[in-house]
């Protein structure tokens, strides 16, 4: 269960930015796309920014479940993650991921296929084949905030994914939840706390800095 739950971890709050650009999904409900349009221009429109996130990961099958807080920093190509147990750094060609439990770096440089696995600006691509949706109506979200909550199926029959649903805020257009269910019973909620948008972000934030943490095993597998 372990092992699942992390590979969920960065799985996860990746989609969160392949369902921003909706024009890749097929258009099937007006109302729905009206909203994923909406959030789409919003997202472009947000420039630099730093999002912090909930996020409950569950076993259903084995009644298991993990919640923790973190925050993804995004510019251009370029990302940062930060959880609990994990942190990574992709500067547009090399990645580092931290295992904080063990100190130690694997440092990879993702070929185009994995950059789409990886990268929160380019996954999207893979999802082209497109996904079904429709509009389900007014919502609140987990804060008592107004949003409108919209459902796509993806239409790949190699999905892991079954269904995703996410809400839309009424006032900026942003995402502020989206909940993922998996072909193995492995479901994720992530509900989204703060955005901090048009911020002037340092390339130095999506680079692994050797200084802080000058105990760490760096693994070159370059």
């Amino acid at each position: 269960m372990k092992n699942n739950i992390k590979k969920y971890k960065q799985t996860s709050l990746i989609l969160l930015f392949l369902l921003l650009s909706v024009s890749i999904f097929a258009q099937k409900d007006a109302k729905a796309k009206e909203w994923l349009d909406k959030s789409s221009q919003a997202f472009s429109a947000a420039g630099d920014m730093s999002i912090y996130f909930t996020i409950n990961i569950k076993n259903v099958s084995e009644n298991v479940t993990e919640s923790f807080d973190g925050r993804v920093d995004l510019k251009g190509p370029k990302f940062h993650l930060d959880v609990p147990d994990m942190e990574t750094w992709f500067d547009g060609k090399t990645q580092w991921v931290l295992q904080k439990g063990w100190d130690e770096v694997n440092v990879t440089e993702p070929n185009q296929e994995e950059v789409q696995a990886i990268n929160p600006t380019t996954l999207f691509n893979v999802y082209k084949a497109g996904c079904n949706y429709r509009y389900l109506g007014e919502k609140k979200d987990i804060k008592g905030r107004n949003a409108h909550e919209v459902e796509l199926i993806p239409q790949s029959k190699k999905s892991e994914m079954t269904k995703i649903v996410m809400q839309i805020s009424s006032s900026d257009f942003m995402p502020v939840k989206i909940h993922i269910t998996y072909k193995n019973k492995i479901e994720n909620i992530i509900h989204i706390n703060k955005y901090e948008k048009n911020l002037n972000l340092s390339d130095g934030l999506f680079v692994f800095n050797v200084i802080k943490y000058p105990d760490a095993e760096i693994i070159d597998l370059r």
